[in-house]
């Protein structure tokens, strides 16, 4: 699925539902890379690697990152992987 176009499930308003532990995130709340990292259950390197690289939305200054709920729930959706159809081709 690397060639997936999240653009025309967005366009066709078929976004993926977020799981229900994201619903207490506002859209506006300030969320360090440590704040990430425990929801998700990984290392705060990787969070930041993610900053660093550009596949989570972020902003950084003075070598500090702050991502934003809105953006960190974007990524979720981005992220949530999407089940093939019991009859697809498999490639």
């Amino acid at each position: 699925m690397e060639n997936y176009n999240h653009d025309i499930e967005k366009e066709l308003g078929f976004r993926p539902k977020l799981h229900p532990m994201f619903d207490n995130i506002e859209n506006n709340e300030v969320l360090s890379p440590e704040d990430v990292a425990n929801m998700l259950k990984v290392s705060n390197e990787t969070v930041r690697r993610w900053c660093r690289t550009g596949k989570l939305p972020n902003y950084s200054f003075g070598g500090k990152y702050v991502i934003i709920g809105s953006d960190f729930k974007e990524f979720m959706r981005n992220a949530r992987s999407r089940l093939r159809g019991k009859g697809s081709i498999r490639h």
